[in-house]
């Protein structure tokens, strides 16, 4: 999906994924990254998680590619007085001049082609020892029919297999394919097909 396509949706007054943070990242990160930390979400979208982790205690960067999105969380994270650092790029093309001690992903979803890249760079930006903390739809939200969200086309989704394949096994400290239900605003609710993986980089 084109930035254009992000800027329509963030567009809207509403906060169209919600305010509350990812059930996954809020319950998974703390009990392997205690704050204060540096964290990073690439993908942050309205910045719902971003905010959620820096009231927790967190020094926390959102990413997005979407200035509408970015403005959201700026709104967002005034709203609630706390700071987040925002950076408007596209993760892809985006050259970070340093580390973190968590990376999270909730949702970002990217052509076939682009996720090698991706992955090498989320291993790239983390500090030793810090810990990825990401969901994802897997192909069973369109081939079982789940209709609580994500992209329209099976290439797009994320497999186990992918995961082993771009993450070293002797770093992954939890992988696995759930159903759960979402309930993260109008586009993501629902019984939905994810994929969880955390995984801690070598000290």
């Amino acid at each position: 999906m084109s930035s254009e396509f992000w800027d329509q949706r963030f567009g809207a007054e509403e906060y169209v994924y919600g305010t509350k943070a990812n059930t996954f990242l809020a319950e998974t990160l703390p009990g392997y990254v205690p704050p204060p930390a540096d964290v990073i979400e690439l993908g942050a979208g309205e910045g719902r998680n971003a905010v959620f982790f820096a009231g927790k205690g967190y020094r926390v960067t959102a990413l997005d590619y979407s200035r509408a999105g970015i403005e959201k969380t700026k709104r967002l994270a005034e709203q609630a007085g706390v700071a987040v650092e925002v950076v408007h790029a596209d993760v892809l093309r985006w050259r970070p001049e340093r580390q973190w001690d968590a990376v999270l992903v909730a949702f970002l979803h990217l052509p076939p082609h682009a996720r090698p890249e991706f992955y090498r760079k989320i291993r790239t930006i983390l500090a030793p020892g810090g810990v990825l903390v990401a969901e994802w739809f897997r192909p069973e939200q369109i081939t079982e029919g789940f209709r609580s969200g994500g992209p329209p086309r099976v290439e797009m989704m994320v497999t186990e297999e992918e995961l082993r394949a771009h993450f070293p096994e002797a770093g992954i400290r939890r992988l696995e394919s759930v159903t759960r239900t979402l309930g993260e605003g109008q586009h993501h609710s629902g019984p939905a097909a994810v994929v969880r993986l955390v995984w801690q980089a070598p000290d």
